[in-house]
């Protein structure tokens, strides 16, 4: 059992060092919104269609399954819990509503930018300390207290959904973003170069 949840604990850790990547990529899109007023807005509408899809659709209820378990195990950080479901319900609906924002955007709509790139930038913001602090606080807890309880259930309940994008097998409408990401890999790759980093 202790190898099933490392597991499921490793692969919750992965769905988050690819968000971090794809709210890097956005954090580079916003800086050209800001900048030019030309960002590649398939590409934004793309990732914010693979996080309304898989991070709150799978990633987030998966999280919310091991933190039930966790207060079960220790009572006494239900506040600290507490945290998690209203994190991930704002998240969820900033997140859709800024899809939308986007989607119209492509279908032609005219919104304000100031307003979409100060939107963007505070869900990206949020999502990360909502990372952060589940990473040193709530990972750790649960990578402490996996020898305890009868974690079985929980693992039931997580059987692996593939990732739609960072999965064994790219869904189609994916494609793109998978571009973009390859993309930005490489301009990172040859900056740090360029800086003399490794």
């Amino acid at each position: 059992m202790t190898n099933d949840v490392e597991q499921l604990m490793s692969g919750l850790r992965g769905d988050h060092r690819n968000m971090v990547m794809l709210l890097d990529l956005l954090d580079a899109e916003i800086y050209r919104l800001a900048a030019s007023g030309k960002p590649d807005y398939g590409l934004v509408r793309d990732i914010m269609l693979y996080m309304t899809e898989y991070p709150d659709v799978v990633h987030h209820p998966k999280e919310d399954i091991v933190y039930r378990h966790l207060k079960s195990l220790r009572p006494e950080i239900q506040t600290n819990l507490e945290r998690v479901e209203t994190d991930h319900q704002y998240i969820g609906e900033t997140g859709l509503k800024l899809k939308n924002d986007i989607e119209a955007i492509s279908r032609g709509a005219n919104l304000n930018r100031d307003e979409l790139i100060d939107k963007l930038g505070h869900y990206m913001e949020r999502h990360r300390e909502h990372m952060y602090w589940e990473e040193i606080e709530l990972f750790l807890l649960a990578d402490e207290l996996q020898h305890y309880g009868d974690w079985s259930e929980v693992i039931f309940e997580n059987n692996e959904i593939s990732d739609p994008l960072f999965g064994s097998r790219v869904e189609r409408k994916y494609g793109t973003l998978l571009a973009g990401i390859q993309q930005h890999v490489v301009s990172e790759s040859k900056k740090k170069r360029r800086d003399g980093i490794r």
